[in-house]
């Protein structure tokens, strides 16, 4: 898997750095929030000594305006039309239709997405894709058995499990020179193994997305690279 996600990452550097001759270059960052739907997919438990339970569509809510909040961050290095991009999205999942061996299932404290991408502007709107994993911090009572947690931001309850893979489409409106404000609609396909009492949660998950939010640019110049 993580041979698989090294590759991954290659070929999206590879795409950003190419043909790139002469350009105006200069750094982004943007903080975006925004509302979310996923779709309803499989979703399987697998618990040691015990058979697999299995959701064909797990049906799942997420209240991106809740505190804590759905939120997406970005830093970009623009070289004139083409960009590359470390971006970060923190969205949470709890599930609705709980089997009776499963008394509670979510990723409250942050179904985190963490990705590196490839941008072009094309005229008005920007294009962008990218590929990483996430950041998971699972929270579950299945048979009974509880997921420990710590207290607090419980920093040790995170794991980088699985791949992602992210589709963007976006509209920067001028404010001025430096300041802009982003609209996005984006979509992310993941899949990754959530820890459990002696076994994971394999969650399949396909996330669309709307998000605004303000932004900057900064050390603006022309460079020859």
């Amino acid at each position: 898997m993580n041979r698989l996600i090294d590759k991954i990452f290659l070929l999206v550097f590879c795409a950003a750095f190419s043909s790139v001759i002469q350009a105006q270059t200069h750094w982004s960052f943007e903080l975006q929030f925004g509302v979310v739907h996923s779709l309803d997919l499989p979703l399987t438990f697998h618990q040691k000594g015990f058979s697999d339970i299995k959701i064909h569509k797990a049906d799942f809510y997420s209240e991106p305006l809740m505190d804590p909040p759905y939120w997406d961050w970005r830093f970009t290095k623009w070289f004139k039309n083409k960009s590359i991009e470390f971006e970060a999205i923190h969205h949470k999942f709890y599930l609705i239709n709980l089997p009776a061996e499963v008394q509670r299932f979510g990723v409250s404290h942050g179904y985190n997405m963490m990705m590196f991408n490839h941008g072009r502007r094309f005229g008005k709107y920007i294009l962008r894709a990218g590929a990483g994993s996430a950041l998971v911090h699972g929270e579950s009572t299945v048979r009974g058995m509880v997921y420990r947690e710590g207290s607090g931001f419980d920093i040790y309850g995170y794991r980088l499990r699985g791949v992602v893979i992210h589709l963007a489409a976006a509209r920067q409106i001028r404010m001025s020179k430096t300041f802009f404000m982003n609209t996005e609609l984006k979509v992310n396909a993941a899949a990754a193994n959530i820890p459990i009492v002696n076994g994971h949660a394999r969650m399949n998950v396909v996330v669309f997305q709307f998000i605004l939010g303000p932004g900057f640019n900064w050390a603006v110049r022309n460079e020859e690279l």
